[in-house]
């Protein structure tokens, strides 16, 4: 089923360590799934990750510094070959529907599972 467009979200905090500091963030579970699965691509863990992007992050807070970077991140991943594998640019970018010319999107295996403290805003 794919995410409402509604504008309501259901954002779930998780709790993260950087440079030894707990803190907490509220991210989309989408959100939360995608930096789990660079965190896994990366052999990093979602601690080292989170310390790294506060290290470079400029003015603004640290949740928006996350979702900068993993747009960036998937930015930079993105190829042609890459584009037509999914089916973009065939008017269906997201997959979702019927009809002719619907787009599917591979998936792929699942990310390793990585620890995170979760609850549900």
């Amino acid at each position: 089923m794919p995410p409402s467009f509604s504008g309501r979200t259901t954002l779930v905090s998780g709790n993260v360590t950087i440079a030894g500091r707990r803190t907490s963030m509220r991210l989309e579970p989408e959100m939360w799934a995608a930096l789990k699965a660079i965190c896994a691509r990366e052999r990093l863990s979602i601690h080292a990750v989170c310390t790294l992007i506060d290290a470079r992050r400029g003015e603004g807070g640290l949740t928006s510094a996350v979702r900068t970077f993993m747009v960036k991140y998937y930015e930079g991943a993105a190829t042609e070959e890459g584009h037509e594998r999914a089916g973009h640019g065939s008017g269906a970018p997201f997959g979702w529907g019927g009809g002719a010319g619907r787009a599917t999107i591979n998936q792929g295996e699942p990310a390793e599972t990585l620890e995170l403290e979760m609850e549900e805003a």
